[in-house]
């Protein structure tokens, strides 16, 4: 398996979001198994990837996953923009929604929060810079707006 590559600021904004208490969980849509362009378990190794990672610069690592295997033409009822995932992984970690955020670099990452009852935040994507989702440039730049 190739490297992951990670975003320069990703392991600094990781360790402010573990100093104040948050616990970090992944929600993905994978539809390239749906559509049979790789396996689940390819899934799972480079989430197993992921989790070594974050052990090597001595981070927490994600408390679970969750996966929407599906294709777009399948309809599902967990692929974002839908907050079902999210809403499965409230239920089973007894989250607090007020204290939670959806954080991606696409509109339908926020979206998929606002519709699991959390807020929704975007980073990176300049064309998302205009919405009503809060914005930041990159991930350290929300996780310093936390600490204030």
């Amino acid at each position: 398996m190739e490297d992951i590559e990670w975003y320069a600021d990703t392991f600094k904004a990781l360790k402010i979001f573990e100093s104040l208490g948050y616990e970090l969980f992944v929600v993905t849509n994978q539809s390239g198994v749906g559509r049979g362009y790789f396996s689940l378990e390819s899934v799972y190794v480079i989430h197993r990837q992921l989790q070594n990672d974050l052990r090597e610069h001595k981070l927490a690592v994600f408390k679970d996953f969750a996966i929407c295997p599906h294709a777009p033409s399948d309809h599902c009822h967990c692929r974002k923009p839908s907050g079902q995932m999210i809403k499965d992984l409230i239920e089973k970690h007894h989250i607090k929604i007020d204290q939670s955020f959806m954080i991606g670099d696409k509109l339908i990452d926020a979206e998929s929060g606002k519709n699991a009852g959390i807020q929704g935040v975007v980073v990176r994507n300049q064309s998302a810079a205009n919405t009503t989702f809060p914005f930041f440039k990159d991930l350290l730049e929300f996780a310093h707006s936390l600490q204030k």
